[in-house]
């Protein structure tokens, strides 16, 4: 039965790479910039210095070099006054004119967060998106933006065989939001020494993917061919939680993983689902990649960082 299932995906994958939908990974231009925004601080970073007059904290960027696209993205609209750095180790596909963001790509983003205050509270860094159309730079629809943001995705941990633990998911990722956020939190334990004050920086890396195929979120380790997310499903290993709760993630907000006709009915992600309940979601996220492809040229990465200021 596990023979004919893989054959059956082969089946398919094989008529699905000669449709044409790999272009898309030609078709999205990634946006150099990460905007910083450092709350009540007039802090601006850009990796080499810091005017940080009366600033609690700051943050620095690992990179030694602008981002390739932050001029044009400046010209049809989006904020790159404080864009973030880049490396050969820190970037989003965007050291290179002609470095492109598609399907399969990945990669990672270190920053470090200093504190200036010996009393530093937790700092949050809330991660949202823009987006830019391939007409003339005006903002996509709701529903792209929806799947550009649920399409590539952001983990706090990455073992050193590529798997990833810690998905960073947020409520705010649905169609027809206004603002599509993640949130992570730097603790303020994080930054005391052993008197109790804030004086250490923290050094953070968010992990980027944008899985290829549905099935690199139910396949495990290197089950088949794909390039799989996690190492083990949570029956095997209990104390990662990763595994679920990004499949639940995914069955809550299908409107931001899949492409569905009006009346259609997607079904729910799990470790036991049919061969063709896996094709019918594998047909949905390739078509919601196309339509990502056909319509955004710009995606901009943006961290806002706060202090948290209630208990």
């Amino acid at each position: 039965m596990a023979d004919e299932h893989a054959q059956t995906l082969k089946d398919f994958w094989k008529r699905f790479m000669v449709s044409g939908l790999f272009v898309v990974a030609a078709l999205v231009i990634i946006l150099a910039c990460l905007a910083w925004f450092l709350n009540n601080s007039q802090v601006r970073v850009n990796g080499v210095g810091v005017d940080a007059a009366g600033a609690r904290f700051a943050i620095f960027s690992d990179g030694d070099r602008q981002g390739v696209y932050d001029q044009a993205a400046g010209d049809v609209g989006l904020d790159v006054a404080d864009s973030m750095n880049v490396s050969a180790t820190s970037n989003l596909v965007n050291l290179s004119f002609g470095d492109t963001l598609g399907p399969g790509s990945y990669g990672q983003l270190t920053f470090t967060v200093t504190p200036y205050a010996s009393d530093l509270r937790d700092v949050q860094i809330d991660i949202s998106r823009e987006f830019r159309d391939k007409q003339g730079g005006a903002e996509v629809s709701d529903t792209v933006k929806a799947l550009a943001s649920g399409h590539i995705l952001f983990f706090t941990s990455r073992d050193a065989n590529g798997y990833y633990e810690s998905p960073i998911l947020g409520e705010q990722l649905t169609k027809g939001s206004s603002v599509l956020s993640y949130r992570l939190t730097v603790a303020k334990s994080e930054f005391q020494d052993t008197s109790g004050n804030t004086t250490n920086s923290v050094t953070k890396t968010l992990y980027w993917v944008w899985p290829e195929y549905i099935q690199n979120f139910v396949y495990t380790g290197n089950a088949n061919y794909y390039k799989n997310l996690f190492a083990t499903d949570d029956v095997k290993d209990p104390a990662g939680q990763s595994y679920a709760a990004m499949q639940g993630y995914i069955n809550d907000h299908q409107d931001s993983f899949y492409s569905i006709s009006s009346g259609q009915t997607i079904p729910r992600l799990s470790s036991t689902m049919t061969s063709a309940d896996l094709s019918a979601c594998a047909a949905a996220y390739n078509k919601a990649d196309d339509e990502i492809g056909n319509a955004v040229e710009y995606y901009q990465v943006r961290l806002t960082a706060s202090e948290v200021t209630t208990p």
